[in-house]
């Protein structure tokens, strides 16, 4: 009887475990306002954990719709668009990021300790060998715009197909805005007739001609003004990986950093050791000789067409046996 009620304890820590280990490989989302105000922040977008995806909602304009329609957007473009941010390594699967990023980190962290030798002559070249530091540039530069043209056609073939999906929606009447009435003139005066005595002559009395009245224009009202507000843009890091043991190898990039005046024209990286970039995507090596786990604070500053800056910041994780 014991036994029995041991294996029926075990059976439900295992079923237990068994869906904690398959709703861990699933994606969240959630319908949130962005965090800014002027025009479309008062409509809903949607974010993939954690993380605001505005194609999922968006409208004409980079307008953003409310709730009921943002969630049937939502419904009808997620896969596509998904389909799409995995192509441009945006976002990565729940599945692959659960279980299948720490074994490959761990293959990372040995294919690294064996390799260690040639990256630290590598490094120790680029360094101080300015023709070889020349080369990697142009090197690291065709291929940043290589992936630049790949990530714009794609881009590209997202956009038409949102413009395909708006034009199923059907489409919203244009307000009216009335004219404003003209006053009504005022009724024309009569000439005043004297009373006819009943005579038998009637002399006529002349009338003199009625002037018309001018006829008054409307006041011309014109519609006001909206100045644009331009909102800075907003500065996003991906780091891979994030954490792992002396010497890392950390791939960075900044293009999921998005601007509402236009595209974002410069970036500058502080990886928080000493190193610096300007490059969208950079590499960096991260060194500890201290016991223990050392964290370097990366920081990215971004510059949108309008010339305006945002920053933001991520710890890469460094540890040592």
């Amino acid at each position: 009887m014991v036994k029995r009620k041991e294996e029926r304890t075990l059976r439900k820590i295992l079923i237990l475990l068994f869906v904690t280990f398959i709703l861990s490989g699933c994606a969240t989302y959630k319908f949130q306002k962005p965090n800014a105000t002027g025009e479309g922040s008062q409509g809903y977008l949607a974010s993939y954990n954690g993380d605001p995806i505005l194609e999922y909602t968006v409208g004409k304009d980079k307008s953003l719709p409310d709730l009921t329609l943002a969630k049937e957007r939502f419904k009808r473009r997620r896969a596509k668009v998904e389909y799409y941010y995995k192509k441009m390594d945006l976002i990565e699967s729940r599945v692959k990021e659960v279980f299948w990023e720490p074994p490959a980190m761990m293959v990372d962290f040995l294919w690294g300790v064996l390799r260690w030798p040639v990256i630290a002559v590598k490094d120790y070249k680029y360094h101080r060998n300015l023709k070889y530091q020349e080369r990697v540039d142009k090197l690291d530069e065709q291929k940043e715009e290589l992936e630049k043209a790949r990530i714009a056609g794609l881009r590209e073939k997202l956009a038409v197909y949102i413009t395909e999906d708006l034009a199923k929606e059907p489409a919203l009447q244009d307000a009216v805005v009335a004219a404003p009435a003209a006053p009504k003139s005022q009724p024309e005066a009569l000439p005043h007739v004297p009373q006819i005595t009943s005579e038998p002559v009637v002399k006529p009395i002349p009338v003199a001609p009625i002037k018309p009245v001018k006829k008054i224009k409307p006041p011309v009202v014109k519609p006001p003004v909206i100045e644009k507000v331009l909102m800075p843009p907003v500065a996003v890091i991906t780091a891979k990986p994030e954490k792992g043991f002396s010497p890392l190898m950390v791939k960075f990039s900044g293009k999921r950093s998005t601007s509402k005046n236009g595209k974002i024209v410069a970036y500058n990286w502080d990886f928080g050791d000493g190193d610096t970039s300007t490059k969208a995507n950079s590499e960096n090596i991260y060194y500890s000789t201290t016991y223990g786990v050392r964290n370097f604070t990366v920081t990215l500053t971004v510059k949108d067409a309008a010339g305006l800056t945002s920053s933001t910041t991520s710890a890469i994780e460094v540890s040592t046996y």
